[in-house]
């Protein structure tokens, strides 16, 4: 209703305007006051009414039409985007929508708005609350896999087929295939997405298979396993039953570690001691502290250059105090970050060509983010996303508040292309375990 009633609200004062223009400009010749121009015009962009702002006389505005057509781009971008498979994660999505050239004199959109206006004009088209854009008539077992809405269920409990699709609705909001569900459809799907659940029809819920019903499926101890994607496999089941979801976060660092390319890991701050060296013995990674790397190249460059350490710390100190970085430092921070990334890839070399490098203590890449840090790790999470460079696997230990939220080095965002693929949170279970081997 409250929907209803604000489209009424935007027609009614879209008419007003549209009066305002058509009426005869006759006041002026009365010595009545002159009532303001129109401020609202009407397009029409591929079925789709869009309400832009009139651009003002004087004024450098964009106009109407190429607000349109600006809109009508986001929007043939959004569905190129939702028709992907996999889904593109946030990155990706904003990234793209981005690169989508607005008309001189537009404001920049906000990331949510940005990404509504791109569905709306879609058609079809939908977005999460992680600005994922994915089609409303997303197929149910994929909108199982990809929410993982069925992952977890325990035994003594189960789950409720509304319980179920609310954890979908969650993730999609507004997908089609949720309207009157039944739980013969759900049962279908939950087996084609891997997820091995079963209707009870006397507790009228979704409850994991009994372990004779398992029978036929035998256990995969890693001692046996021939591949980490049967790894992974066997751990998605055991996730499914209800069983460790901590053995899926290890097969899928594993199968990252084997496949390379570019990897965040985010976890929270107070987990964060020792949580490096463990990763780098259990899943055979090079550990190389950026911060420890950076200060050394700064070392060697204020030597080569006869510049006293104590006066770039006194520019470091001044860049603290005013926000301002002096061009002296921030020559000195570009040049060492040219400099870290060739150590980063001689790292890698030397430990072999399908290694895997584990970046830590990155903090001072984001204090001079605008000096060579964006570059740096920009290069090298390239180099890793391209088969024939090097390093084959680059992972990034990212500490912050909200582990679950986009990653984030010290406030600034780190990339990420796919995050099912290049994005792994570190819960404190899983480093737990981690610690304990």
């Amino acid at each position: 209703m409250s929907l209803a009633r604000a489209l009424a609200v935007v027609r009614a004062a879209v008419e007003a305007e549209i009066r305002k223009r058509d009426d005869d400009p006759s006041s002026a010749a009365s010595g009545e006051p002159a009532e303001a121009p129109a401020r609202l015009a009407v397009q029409r962009r591929g079925g789709r009414v869009v309400v832009a702002l009139e651009d003002q006389p004087g004024s450098d505005d964009p106009t109407p039409a190429e607000l349109a057509d600006y809109a009508a781009a986001l929007g043939e971008t959004a569905a190129d985007l939702a028709r992907r498979e996999p889904l593109p994660g946030r990155a990706t999505v904003l990234r793209e929508l981005r690169a989508v050239v607005a008309p001189d004199g537009m404001a920049p959109l906000a990331d949510t708005r940005l990404v509504e206006l791109a569905a709306s004009m879609a058609g079809g088209v939908a977005f999460s609350p992680r600005l994922e854009l994915f089609p409303l008539d997303l197929g149910l077992s994929r909108a199982l896999r990809i929410s993982q809405a069925a992952a977890g269920v325990r035994p003594e409990s189960g789950i409720p087929l509304e319980d179920l699709l609310s954890w979908v609705r969650a993730r999609f909001p507004g997908l089609t295939v949720l309207d009157e569900t039944t739980y013969v459809e759900l049962s279908e799907a939950l087996a084609e997405a891997g997820f091995p659940l079963d209707w009870d029809p006397e507790r009228r819920r979704f409850l994991p298979r009994a372990e004779e019903g398992r029978a036929g499926r035998p256990a995969l101890p890693s001692s046996v396993l021939t591949s980490t994607g049967s790894l992974y496999a066997a751990a998605q089941g055991r996730i499914a039953e209800g069983r460790d979801p901590r053995e899926v976060l290890s097969a899928r660092l594993t199968e990252s570690r084997r496949l390379g390319g570019f990897l965040a890991l985010t976890l929270k701050g107070p987990d964060l001691p020792d949580v490096a060296d463990a990763l780098a013995a259990r899943y055979d990674a090079v550990g190389v502290s950026l911060g420890a790397v950076f200060l050394d190249a700064l070392r060697e460059l204020a030597e080569e250059q006869s510049v006293r350490w104590q006066a770039l710390l006194k520019a470091d100190a001044k860049f603290t105090a005013t926000g301002t970085l002096g061009a002296a430092l921030a020559s000195y921070t570009r040049l060492a970050a040219e400099r870290v990334r060739q150590r980063v890839v001689d790292v890698a070399e030397g430990a072999g060509p399908r290694s895997v490098v584990l970046l830590h203590e990155a903090g001072l890449i984001a204090r001079y983010w605008d000096a060579g840090g964006r570059e740096l790790l920009a290069g090298l999470q390239q180099a890793a996303r391209r088969p024939t460079d090097t390093p084959h696997g680059l992972w990034l230990l990212l500490p912050t508040e909200d582990p679950r939220a986009t990653p984030t080095l010290d406030g600034r965002t780190v990339e990420v292309v796919d995050r099912a693929t290049e994005w792994e949170v570190l819960d404190g279970l899983f480093l737990k375990s981690l610690r304990a081997l």
